[in-house]
C-alpha cells in the first residue's frame, strides 16, 4: 500500500534527483544520483521531459464529468474534475559516466476526481518504454507511487511492473483525502526504475496537480464531501431555447453585451464569485430590485431578475454595473434552483469563481426579443 508522502519525504526525494521540490509549481524530472555506497559504474538516468505545453483549461458546463480531459505528448491539461499530464522522458544508460545505451519513456498521468466523495477517486499512470538500444533496456522494471501532501494513494494491482518495450503498462491508484475539513493537496507521480547490473534511476513522471477536498454541509452530504481543481471556474450554461430558463438566458445575454463589463463571460476576465452570505444577498436584491424600481403594471406574474446574480460578490449592492429585468416568475425560480444545484455539484464554495455562458442563440449577433425581454428600470439601462 502506498501511503501519502509527507512534505519532509518529498524534500528528500527532490534532493535525490537534484531538483527543488515545490508545491507551488510543476515538478520536473532530473538526473538521479545513486545513494552513497550504491555506485557501481553503471547507472540509469532519466532526464528532463521535453518542453511541456499547457493546454487551455477545459470548461465544465451543465453536464460535467461525462468525459475526462485528454492530452497529447508533451502537454498537460485539466478542468475542474479531471487532469492529464503526458511526458516524453529521455532515458540514458551510463557506464563509468559515459553513455552506453538509451531508451525513451512515455508517461501519461491522469486523474478523475469525485465531487461527491472525497474518500475515493482514481488516478492512473500509464508508462510505455520505446527505442531500447541495449539488452538491459528490455528488462527495466518500474515501481510507481504518487507523492502527496495529504491524500493516501493505494495501488490497485501491482505497484511494480516489468516495462516490456512498446507495451503500455498502467498503474492504478485509489485515492482518499483524510479528515473532514477543507484540504488543498499536491499530487505528483514518481517512479523508481531498475535494470540488470545498473544502479536504480528515479524521476517525477508528470506535473503537480492540486485538488481541493472539503465536506461543506450546504454543498453536499457532509459525510462524503468531494474534490475539485478549484483554479478552474465552473461554467453555468443558460440555454435560450430551454423553456424553463429562456427568459433569464435572454436577460443575461443582454446584460453581458451591454453592461460596462462582460460579467461572467468565459475567458473575458470578469468572473463572478459565489457568496452564501444572506445579508449580502438581501442587500444585492434590495439595491437591484427594491421598491423604488418601477414594476410593469398589471403583471403580477413577473418577478425582478438581477444580473450579476444576487448570490455573488459582484451583485448590485457592491457593484453599480448591473441590470435588472422583470420576467416570468417560474423561469426566475427554476433558473435559481438549477444554478444552485449545478454550483453545488461543482463544489463552488464561498468566494469561488464561476462563469456564465448563454448558448444556442440564433446567431452571434442575436439580440433579445422586444417587449419585456430587455432590462428595465435599473443599472445601465
Amino acid at each position: 500500500m502506498t501511503r501519502r508522502t509527507p512534505l519532509g519525504i518529498l524534500a528528500v526525494i527532490g534532493a535525490a534527483i537534484l531538483i527543488p521540490v515545490t508545491l507551488t509549481g510543476p515538478a520536473h524530472a532530473d538526473n538521479h544520483q545513486p545513494a552513497p555506497g550504491q555506485e557501481s559504474g553503471k547507472r540509469i538516468v532519466l532526464g528532463k521531459p521535453q518542453k511541456i505545453h499547457n493546454l487551455n483549461r477545459q470548461d465544465v458546463s451543465r453536464d460535467p464529468g461525462l468525459r475526462a480531459v485528454n492530452c497529447g505528448v508533451n502537454t498537460t491539461n485539466h478542468d475542474r474534475l479531471s487532469s492529464c499530464s503526458n511526458w516524453r522522458i529521455p532515458v540514458q544508460f551510463l557506464t563509468n559516466g559515459q553513455p552506453s545505451g538509451s531508451a525513451t519513456l512515455y508517461s501519461k498521468a491522469t486523474a478523475k476526481l469525485d465531487p461527491r466523495n472525497r474518500y475515493e477517486w482514481t488516478q492512473k499512470v500509464a508508462l510505455r518504454l520505446t527505442n531500447p538500444s541495449r539488452p538491459e533496456a528490455w528488462a527495466v522494471s518500474g515501481t510507481i507511487e504518487l507523492a502527496t501532501s495529504h491524500a493516501t494513494a493505494t495501488p490497485v494491482g501491482a505497484a511494480t511492473q516489468v516495462l516490456f518495450p512498446y507495451t503500455t503498462h498502467t498503474f492504478t491508484f485509489r485515492m482518499s483525502s483524510p479528515g473532514r475539513d477543507l484540504v488543498s493537496d499536491s499530487i505528483v507521480p514518481y517512479g523508481r526504475f531498475k535494470a540488470p547490473g545498473f544502479d536504480d534511476g528515479s524521476a517525477y513522471l508528470g506535473d503537480v496537480f492540486r485538488p481541493r477536498c472539503d465536506n461543506t454541509r450546504r454543498i453536499t452530504d457532509a459525510r462524503y464531501g468531494g474534490c475539485v481543481y478549484p483554479d478552474v471556474p465552473a461554467i453555468w450554461q443558460l440555454d435560450v431555447t430551454d423553456p424553463d430558463v429562456d427568459a433569464v438566458a435572454w436577460h443575461v445575454d443582454w446584460a453581458q453585451r451591454h453592461l460596462k463589463h462582460p460579467w461572467g463571460v468565459p475567458k473575458a476576465g470578469w468572473n463572478l464569485h459565489r457568496t452564501f452570505n444572506q445579508t449580502l444577498q438581501r442587500d444585492n436584491r434590495r439595491t437591484a430590485c427594491g421598491r423604488d424600481v418601477p414594476r410593469p403594471p398589471g403583471r403580477p406574474d413577473l418577478t425582478c431578475d438581477e444580473f450579476p446574480f444576487a448570490q455573488t460578490y459582484e451583485g448590485a449592492s457592491r457593484n453599480s454595473d448591473y441590470s435588472c429585468h422583470f420576467l416570468d416568475r417560474d423561469d426566475n425560480s427554476k433558473e435559481g434552483s438549477l444554478r444552485k444545484a449545478f454550483l453545488n455539484g461543482m463544489r463552488t464554495l464561498e468566494n469561488d469563481a464561476f462563469q456564465v455562458q448563454v448558448i444556442n442563440k440564433p446567431s452571434a449577433t442575436a439580440v433579445a426579443p422586444p417587449a419585456l425581454r430587455g432590462p428595465v428600470g435599473c443599472g445601465s439601462d
